[in-house]
């Protein structure tokens, strides 16, 4: 009884499992990397009452630094409206890669007057100071590739970014800046943030876009983003 038992198990084995190779588990799949989108815009960090008065503030700065708008209406320009530069620059990185967006926010706005705004970033830049924010990631530790937009203010980051990188641990995590900016390009912005971060922080090659150029600026973001060959899918434009 006991050989016959013994013959159908080593029968049954031997059809389950043909010239005598044992199945082996499928390799675990590597888990697809979490992706935050964050941004710092000036359209976000004010309370705009009079729009005329802001857009016009901002267009008159634009002249005297000889930013020409390039064609594009000129109000697109204006980043003191909703969505902001970043902000629409963060939106065509969505619509490509997926992933969750979060907008800076500080607690105290900015004014919505161009020379203002720029007259308490560059107070808060000589003061080396972090903006207390409002606005807070919750569980950062899941993202594994963090792009991360700005303007350029005065030639460096606004100051609100870096509380937003010193407040949370980026240790081994990917960082993609793309900053929005005038006349005066990227600049020291990505250098001053990326030295707030840890050294075993990755951060890849920015993207830089002229104000002007912001509304129509999805071609090149997509360019950039292929460029970096990070491992995620990337859709097209017309996806």
């Amino acid at each position: 009884m006991k050989t016959g038992m013994a013959l159908m198990l080593a029968l049954l084995t031997a059809l389950a499992f043909p010239c005598g190779v044992l199945a082996e588990a499928a390799p675990a799949q590597e888990a697809p990397s979490k992706i935050l989108i964050a941004y710092f815009t000036w359209a976000d960090n004010t309370v705009v009452e009079d729009a005329g008065a802001a857009i016009d503030s901002a267009l008159e700065h634009y002249d005297n630094m000889g930013d020409a708008n390039s064609g594009v209406d000129a109000t697109s320009s204006a980043s003191v409206l909703a969505p902001g530069n970043t902000a629409v620059m963060a939106g065509h990185i969505h619509d490509l890669v997926g992933g969750d967006l979060f907008s800076i926010q500080v607690e105290e706005p900015y004014s919505s007057v161009y020379d203002e705004c720029l007259d308490r970033a560059s107070d808060e830049l000589a003061d080396n100071a972090r903006p207390a924010l409002r606005t807070h990631v919750e569980n950062m530790e899941q993202y594994d590739i963090v792009f991360l937009g700005m303007p350029n203010w005065w030639y460096s980051c606004p100051m609100a970014v870096l509380t937003f990188v010193e407040e949370y641990d980026f240790s081994g995590k990917t960082v993609v800046p793309f900053v929005a900016h005038g006349t005066g390009g990227i600049s020291g912005s990505v250098r001053d943030m990326r030295a707030s971060l840890p050294e075993d922080c990755t951060v890849l090659e920015p993207i830089g876009v002229y104000r002007p150029d912001i509304a129509t600026c999805q071609p090149v973001i997509e360019e950039w983003l292929r460029s970096l060959e990070l491992p995620i899918a990337i859709r097209t434009a017309a996806e």
